[in-house]
């Protein structure tokens, strides 16, 4: 199997594969920021004196911050950075290729590849190390790959 899928850059995209990278981490930055923003609001409305400065603060900083982040990794890796990726999935590896970027994954060292309904995250070593936006491919190939994926025990919808 020989499949190579061509992207173009674009900003939103990137963005989200950016988000759909680090899902486990953001989650758990808004737990955080959404905990610490909660206990200052309740201490602002109650009067206490640790009141929103010590806590409603960081938690709207750590909240608003990751988003923030992705906007700007993404802005930094269309903007300046902006090329034109080419994807290569092959029976033994999966590599990206861009004028500055060669990367890629033998499938036997691959944990899983995560689906998120527009990419798949292959994680290697406990980390989202590739994120391929599999809905450009086309159907009978994106089908091939998926079956490939399945079978391999790789591929765990979420």
């Amino acid at each position: 199997m020989l499949i190579t899928l061509t992207v173009q850059p674009d900003r939103d995209r990137t963005r989200r594969s950016l988000r759909a990278r680090m899902r486990g981490s953001l989650r758990s930055w808004n737990l955080i920021g959404g905990g610490l923003s909660v206990a200052g609001l309740s201490a602002l409305i109650l009067g206490l004196p640790i009141g929103a400065g010590v806590l409603l603060t960081p938690g709207v900083i750590i909240l608003v911050g990751p988003w923030v982040l992705t906007r700007a990794a993404a802005k930094a890796r269309t903007g300046v950075f902006a090329e034109t990726a080419t994807y290569e999935i092959t029976d033994s590896a999966v590599r990206v290729f861009t004028r500055s970027l060669r990367n890629g994954y033998e499938w036997s060292t691959v944990e899983r590849v995560e689906d998120n309904g527009e990419f798949w995250v292959i994680v290697v070593g406990g980390n989202g190390v590739l994120v391929l936006p599999f809905t450009l491919l086309p159907e009978p190939e994106e089908r091939k790959v998926r079956d490939f994926l399945s079978e391999r025990g790789l591929l765990s919808p979420v």
